[in-house]
């Protein structure tokens, strides 16, 4: 059986003896392993017969080369020293190396892996606070000011995200079932439209490294302090992208955006944006992931592309007519 075509529950326990064959290259004897997330990539939660804990990431959908990790790595690992941002911490296998690669079978492909410090907290989620929010966008300012001064190890390298779909490979014109013409329309429209943004508000730029997926589950909480994860995303941009990734997550809570653009405002000012612009890079988070699930793996998510596909372009639809980004528009299929 291909491993698309197994439910979640059978992709995750093909990928267990890969976590535990990652786990090797690094001495650690578990005592535990448990699944933390199962996307675009998987992680699982390890205790250690010592008594630590770790968190695991095989890159099981991620299009991360060697050099673009290293760079994650060592960007982890400058933030944890240079700011007082809690980071996940990247550790180091029995050889010294910060990740290393397993054979998956089931996928017929080697997997890149990382493991990290375990970070204590909550995912905020839906229901974020206002002082949470405003935490969010303080760190993604200090992100921001670190990301200006600090300079790439030789050997290492960051994408460059200066289109609508970032370092993504362009499926849109991939045959699939569940994409009409009429989608294909409305995809088109909004790809001219919000590209044409990217480079007004690219052009004369400076550039650095980006987060570029911080979101409400990127962010976690504990005893009163922020933490920012998952850097897969990690790329080389503008300043002025970041904030609106995170919107699109909670673009229907006006108090919560408000609050993250000043908490941002609280470090250093806004990237300059106009209200058009900052509209199209929120509505291309869309274009981004619909993108993305097109070619992906994952069961929950292929379980879903029935209702999203058609969701998506709803949206994207609202978006081409108002100007504005929205999810909570007219004429969405409601889940089960």
């Amino acid at each position: 059986m291909r491993f698309e075509d197994r439910t979640a529950r059978g992709q995750v326990a093909r990928l267990r003896p890969v976590a535990v064959e990652a786990l090797h290259r690094y001495g650690i004897e578990v005592a535990g392993l448990r699944l933390l997330n199962h996307g675009f990539n998987t992680t699982f939660w390890v205790d250690t017969v010592a008594g630590q804990r770790f968190a695991l990431r095989l890159n099981v959908n991620s299009r991360r080369t060697d050099a673009n990790i290293a760079a994650e790595m060592a960007w982890l690992a400058a933030l944890a020293t240079d700011t007082d941002l809690r980071v996940p911490v990247p550790v180091p296998t029995r050889e010294g190396e910060l990740m290393t690669h397993v054979e998956c079978t089931d996928l017929g492909r080697v997997l890149p892996a990382a493991l990290f410090h375990w970070l204590p907290g909550s995912d905020l989620g839906a229901g974020a606070t206002p002082e949470q929010m405003r935490a969010a966008g303080r760190a993604t300012a200090t992100l921001h000011e670190h990301g200006a001064r600090w300079q790439l190890p030789e050997g290492s390298d960051l994408p460059a995200i200066d289109t609508v779909l970032m370092d993504v490979p362009d499926h849109f014109g991939d045959e699939h079932p569940l994409l009409t013409g009429e989608h294909r329309v409305v995809i088109d429209a909004a790809m001219r439209q919000v590209q044409g943004h990217f480079d007004a508000l690219f052009a004369g730029a400076a550039r650095q490294p980006l987060h570029a997926d911080i979101h409400v589950w990127n962010l976690k909480w504990h005893r009163g302090r922020l933490a920012v994860f998952d850097f897969d995303d990690s790329g080389i941009g503008v300043p002025a992208q970041d904030i609106p990734i995170t919107a699109y997550y909670i673009r229907d809570n006006a108090e919560q955006e408000a609050a993250l653009l000043e908490g941002y405002a609280q470090v250093r000012p806004l990237p300059p944006f106009t209200t058009e612009q900052y509209e199209a890079m929120v509505a291309s988070r869309t274009l981004v992931l619909l993108n993305d699930v097109l070619t992906t793996t994952n069961a929950e998510f292929l379980a879903i592309l029935p209702r999203y596909i058609p969701n998506s372009i709803t949206k994207l639809r609202y978006y081409l007519d108002h100007g504005v980004f929205r999810h909570d528009v007219p004429g969405l299929i409601p889940a089960p």
